[in-house]
């Protein structure tokens, strides 16, 4: 099997087992502990994507309609998968917004859905302009990436409970995940600049680098939930 085919596979596999064990975890404790269900929707929401990096990878011919399209919708669905992570994030590490940042983050999350809602239903579904992928990159992508990665980065200095390298690596596999997505942002960004819009499905099949990011991203994504899921049941001691 092609290592092009096993990663995206390893990512779909795992992001189901993981999206379903976190379910559980939730069910289980769903009074106390709201981060295992936003984390399990925010794989749901990610995972299946591997589905056609899977079959172009395997030599199964796509056409450039088809991959417009998917490429529209995995703009905004991804972004709320995101979205939801920074949120779960903000769960297990104990942070709670005030409610000045909670208007805006909230204006901005309307914002996002206003803009990639009309862009898909105007244009149905197909990617014809620049204004798509640049702003929905650089306005909406990217400063949520770097919400997560600061969300750690403050945690980092503030007083730790538990197993303390559990959380550094759980904690270091979900930053990791987010400067891998601001690389593929950038990916995105370069291939827009260069070539108009109805060659971006050459130009973006033609960069595995670009698919293995986003596999990558994934398969840290499972790890960083299941180590801080661990860490947080002992920090808090939580009986599973």
């Amino acid at each position: 099997m092609s290592i092009w085919i096993f990663l995206p596979a390893l990512a779909l596999v795992s992001g189901i087992l993981a999206s379903i064990y976190l379910l559980v975890e939730w069910y289980k404790h769903k009074e106390r502990l709201r981060f295992p269900l936003l984390w399990a929707i925010a794989l749901f929401l990610m995972y299946w994507f591997q589905l056609p990096v899977i079959l172009n990878n395997s030599g199964k011919v796509v056409t450039a309609t088809n991959f417009n399209l998917f490429f529209a919708i995995t703009l905004p669905i991804v972004w709320i998968a995101i979205f939801l992570v920074y949120l779960g994030s903000l769960s297990v590490l104990g942070f709670n917004l005030k409610r000045s940042q909670k208007t805006i983050i909230a204006i901005w999350f309307l914002a996002a859905l206003l803009f990639f809602g009309y862009n898909f239903i105007i244009n149905e579904g197909v990617i014809s302009s620049y204004a798509f992928p640049i702003v929905g990159n650089i306005v909406f992508y990217l400063p949520l990436h770097l919400l997560i990665i600061a969300a750690f980065f403050r945690r980092f200095f503030q007083p730790l409970h538990g197993k303390k390298l559990i959380f550094f690596f759980g904690s270091l596999a979900i930053v990791g995940a987010s400067v891998l997505g601001i690389i593929r942002n950038f990916i995105i960004l370069k291939s827009v600049l260069a070539y108009p819009p109805q060659f971006w499905y050459l130009v973006l099949t033609s960069q595995k680098v670009f698919f293995a990011l986003q596999t990558s991203s994934i398969i840290l994504l499972v790890l960083g939930f299941f180590l801080l899921h661990h860490w947080h049941y002992k920090s808090v001691n939580v009986q599973v």
